[in-house]
């Protein structure tokens, strides 16, 4: 697939998860300049660009087209802040620019901003209020479970009547923090990790705790509405999709080339249909 008003491959999660298999090969510089231009989404640009940022000469040769790539560079590598204008669809909160005595106001203004593009796109003020609490508890869930909280990015892009947001960080891993626990030890690959990871209560702190609701909370809020999840960790990536998305629904469980941390990449379209 192409941008067609730039004749740019898109930055779908196909053509990025290509990419990423070429860096893994070290192919990538030998193939000369390739352009990306926009496919809709950020959730491939976000992977591109976390990988982009920590290994900036694998990927020397790829040009993207859209803006919000540099955003999300920027973010990952200047803790640079992005989308906080009245007018603003998209935008990007490092979380390194969390001030860690506490002062929530320049993440809660940066909240309202997201929830402000959403209502302006055309979503539901109930939907809008439950994807924004969950993209809240998933922002906690970096500091509770990634290990290099500081790696941690959240984005957001609203337009046409369809809301996307992206938490990212470059940590340990589901794989690696769920074995923390002796009730995980026995996971076998990242694959198997992300499958118990989106199952509610499960975490390093095991299902007794109480804890790892997070991504329950995503899909409590998305119990009546289309919507695309993606959940990329270590070698392997989950998607799951359709009206009400679960495990029980449409889903399924590739391998990818190796990518540090979690990105977790939620887009919701209201009216869109179940689509597979």
């Amino acid at each position: 697939m192409s941008d067609k008003r730039s004749g740019a491959l898109a930055a779908t999660f196909d053509v990025v998860d290509d990419l990423l298999w070429q860096a893994e090969a070290g192919r990538l510089p030998s193939r000369g300049a390739l352009t990306l231009g926009r496919s809709g989404q950020i959730g491939p640009l976000v992977e591109l660009a976390l990988a982009a940022h920590t290994a900036p000469t694998a990927y020397a040769s790829i040009a993207v087209t859209p803006p919000f790539f540099n955003q999300v560079l920027r973010g990952f590598s200047a803790g640079r802040v992005s989308g906080g204008g009245a007018r603003d669809i998209a935008g990007v909160f490092p979380l390194a620019r969390l001030d860690p005595a506490g002062d929530d106001g320049p993440w809660e203004q940066w909240m309202s901003h997201a929830e402000n593009a959403a209502l302006a796109s055309g979503l539901a003020r109930g939907l809008v209020s439950g994807l924004l609490g969950a993209l809240g508890e998933l922002q906690e869930n970096v500091y509770q479970h990634s290990g290099r909280p500081e790696t941690g990015l959240v984005a957001y892009a609203a337009v046409n009547g369809m809301f996307e947001f992206v938490v990212a960080d470059a940590g340990v891993g589901v794989l690696t923090s769920l074995r923390q626990n002796p009730e995980f030890a026995q996971i076998g690959d990242s694959g198997e990790a992300l499958r118990v990871a989106v199952s509610d209560g499960a975490s390093r702190h095991g299902r007794a705790s109480g804890r790892g609701y997070g991504i329950g909370q995503v899909f409590r809020a998305l119990a009546h509405d289309w919507a695309e999840l993606r959940f990329r960790s270590g070698d392997h990536a989950l998607r799951l999709w359709g009206d009400a998305p679960s495990l029980s629904g449409h889903f399924e469980v590739a391998q990818k080339a190796r990518l540090d941390g979690l990105i977790i990449t939620v887009t919701c379209a209201p009216g869109r249909g179940d689509q597979t």
